[in-house]
């Protein structure tokens, strides 16, 4: 009898290793095919609490992955697209849409003949992933196959631990403990790292009665729990913000499983009036996530600005946006970077815009702009690290972007540097030719006034960065004028000519650095809207 227990095992096992490789397919197909989609709503849907909660609990009953959607909000957090308030509500949200996949087994999955439904799903979809290389075709080949997988992972489970009651007596598990099963539960759910499997595991011992609705609900208090695992470790390493959403998912998950198993006797008896253990289970799972939301969904604020206080420390890197745990996720990597880089072309601006102010004293020294140049320095130096850790194998689009948003950090840094070399030169120009350097400070201020806000800077249409070309143009003619004017009536000494000659050109080289590096990124951002568009 021992011997016949040990090989029934490979059943349920090669069960539970099917159902979580159908869940990994219909989860890369849905990704593909509406992967966009969800992380866009995710990312902009979230202001009010409830369109937090729905996106959360849509996208995780879609992707079939509270884990994936965690992660996801940790990305966004992390390149700061998303607050740590809306992120906390779509973590709130995810917990109950987990609960999706029970609903979709216990409704269909215990109630139809799964070999009649199963087998033919496999072989036409199967035919049609392996067959078609039409995108579409494939995604939904890919999509069919995974449903007829999970249906013949279920077939397994149920056929399989239905036999195991003959062997092992439902009465030697009753003296375990409620809080047995769910430290089951938890480790259960943390080793496979998806709830949904230890959901139909149970649903199918259940179904067999190895165990009664009651262990069941304890055991599935400890899923919930063991599921925070994959988000803390997505969180390690990463920024304070993404800590905090960690933070507020296990505090969420842990305050509700309390409440859960201390009302577990009521709770259990009140599904137990659906007489049916299967769908009892299943209406628990979805009763004490809901019980958490609305528990928590009013603190939400209160809860974030108590995160806000905690894992705050300094911090030596200059960037603001450039998570480095966004960088496995191409559309948050891209959002960062594209943040970033306009952060990086607003500092450079008021690096060079502070030089020319009204006098020769009010010239930054050459050692304090050398230390805000140092800055820019790191910062380009921080982009360009985080760019070159971010690869996609076969993105070839993805790689041009990071080309062109690189040479535009390159652009702005020459711009800023142009600016530095040439201090001395200023001072002295200042100093013996002040009606000169009045004119060139004018013409300067004028070209940076001329920018719009820091924040408006990628948003300029390029007809405006022509028609500053062509200011800045004009300046330089200008004072060349005005040089060579003075040189006709001997009013520069011979030994200044080549020095403001050189000054000239310099400031205009600079001025045409900066808005060639505005002008890739903005030619970048249209080409993305338009790619979208034409998507």
């Amino acid at each position: 009898m021992l011997e016949n227990l040990q090989i029934d095992l490979w059943r349920p096992l090669a069960g539970l290793v099917i159902f979580l490789v159908a869940m990994r397919f219909i989860e890369n197909a849905i990704k593909t095919l509406a992967g966009q989609k969800i992380k866009q709503a995710i990312a902009t849907n979230t202001d009010r609490t409830l369109g937090g909660i729905l996106t959360g609990t849509v996208a995780t009953a879609l992707l079939q992955s509270s884990s994936l959607v965690g992660l996801l909000v940790l990305a966004f957090v992390g390149a700061r697209i998303m607050r740590l308030e809306q992120a906390l509500l779509v973590i709130f949200g995810a917990n109950l849409g987990t609960t999706a996949t029970g609903w979709a087994v216990a409704l269909l999955g215990f109630k139809l003949d799964l070999d009649a439904i199963s087998l033919p799903m496999i072989a036409v979809f199967g035919l049609c992933y392996l067959t078609f290389n039409r995108r579409l075709a494939k995604n939904l080949g890919q999509f069919g196959l995974g449903i007829g997988l999970l249906l013949l992972a279920l077939q397994f489970m149920k056929s399989a631990l239905g036999e195991v009651d003959s062997v092992i007596d439902p009465a030697m598990l009753a003296d375990f403990e409620p809080w047995q099963y769910a430290l089951f539960g938890i480790a259960a759910s943390a080793l496979m790292q998806s709830s949904s499997a230890v959901m139909v595991l149970t649903l199918s011992a259940i179904n067999s009665d190895i165990i009664d609705l009651h262990a069941g609900a304890a055991l599935m208090i400890g899923a919930d729990l063991g599921t925070t695992s994959t988000i803390i470790f997505g969180a390690l390493g990463g920024t304070a913000n993404k800590k905090r959403v960690a933070l507020g998912h296990v505090a969420f998950n842990l305050v509700t499983d309390l409440i859960a198993f201390a009302a577990l006797t009521p709770l259990v008896l009140l599904v137990a009036l659906l007489d049916d253990p299967v769908l009892s289970l299943v209406a628990f799972h979805s009763l004490f996530n809901t019980i958490g939301v609305l528990v928590f969904a009013p603190l939400t604020p209160r809860i974030g600005h108590a995160l806000e206080s905690l894992f705050v420390s300094p911090t030596t890197q200059i960037n603001r946006y450039l998570d480095p745990s966004t960088k496995a996720a191409e559309e948050p990597a891209l959002i960062a970077l594209k943040r970033e880089l306009q952060h990086f072309t607003g500092r450079i601006v008021s690096l060079n815009a502070q030089i020319f102010e009204s006098d020769s004293q009010r010239i930054p020294t050459n050692e304090a702009y050398k230390m805000a140049y140092q800055d820019c320095k790191q910062l380009e130096a921080e982009i360009l690290e985080y760019a070159l850790a971010t690869q996609f194998p076969g993105a070839r689009q993805f790689s041009s972007r990071l080309d062109s948003q690189l040479l535009a950090a390159r652009n702005l840094l020459v711009s800023s540097k142009l600016c530095k070399d040439n201090l001395n030169d200023l001072r002295e120009l200042a100093d013996h030719q002040s009606a000169l350097f009045s004119e060139l400070v004018l013409t300067q201020k004028a070209f940076y006034e001329s920018l719009p806000p820091a924040s408006e800077l990628l948003n300029i249409e390029l007809g405006q960065l022509d028609e500053l070309f062509e200011q800045s143009l004009r300046g330089h003619d200008e004072l060349h004028e005005s040089i060579y004017r003075l040189i006709r009536t001997d009013q520069l000494s011979s030994d200044k000519v080549s020095t403001v000659l050189n000054l000239n050109r310099a400031l205009y080289n600079s001025n045409t650095a900066l808005i060639t590096g505005i002008a890739i990124l903005i030619q970048d951002d249209q080409a993305i809207r338009l790619s979208r568009a034409g998507t």
